[in-house]
């Protein structure tokens, strides 16, 4: 089980990429895998055939809460720095974080109807990172980070993007997940490698949500 950890800082240094606080927390690995794109073969049988996406083999996770925002700090090894596009053949690096917000919400399928799922992610070209909301792959509604409060800290430096997520615990009334101290939670990654040619579905994935401990 993931563990996220209380401290006592405020929101601006939990922000911080090199903030004395994540020095502190112990790294977790997370492994990655190519996502399963034959599921998707219904909505994009070209997609489907893809055998090259999904090259970042892992990343480290430190996570935190400070009482009033939940904090999501990844770094993984990319040589290539994707922020921009150029041409209709260049894709950018990007990131996301995901939570379940059904019982039953599957990560591979974006989940479906009964179980959406909620994700924070980062696109290297843009300043201001989408709160997502799906239900199911190909049905995600891309909302700006500020209507949950979500903001984002990014750097790539000496071969690797290092990335911190950060939201309130319980944001506005809507379809963002919620968090309390002292409960669990469950969470999921995903890293697309621009240079890798890397959108949409092609990307590599955690697998299975993966169990949080929020502390008290």
């Amino acid at each position: 089980m993931m563990r996220i950890h209380r401290v006592a800082v405020s929101n601006a240094a939990l922000l911080e990429i090199d903030g004395p606080v994540w020095s502190v927390l112990t790294s977790q690995s997370v492994a990655l895998s190519p996502s399963p794109v034959a599921m998707v073969a219904a909505v994009s049988p070209l997609m489907a055939l893809s055998t090259k996406h999904g090259k970042v083999k892992g990343l480290s996770a430190r996570m935190a809460h400070n009482g009033v925002t939940l904090n999501v700090r990844i770094s993984w090894e990319d040589p290539d720095k994707d922020d921009r596009i150029e041409d209709l053949d260049r894709f950018v690096d990007a990131a996301a974080v995901l939570f379940p917000l059904g019982e039953d919400a599957n990560p591979f399928t974006m989940g479906d109807d009964r179980n959406p799922v909620n994700a924070w992610f980062w696109k290297a070209d843009r300043e201001e990172p989408f709160d997502v909301i799906a239900r199911g792959y190909s049905t995600s509604q891309r909302r700006p980070g500020g209507a949950s409060g979500l903001v984002v800290r990014a750097e790539h430096r000496q071969g690797a993007w290092v990335v911190v997520f950060q939201r309130p615990l319980r944001p506005a009334p809507g379809e963002f997940t919620h968090f309390e101290p002292g409960a669990t939670a469950r969470v999921a990654f995903a890293v697309w490698e621009g240079n890798n040619a890397d959108r949409g579905g092609q990307k590599a994935v955690s697998g299975a949500f993966l169990d949080l401990k929020i502390d008290s």
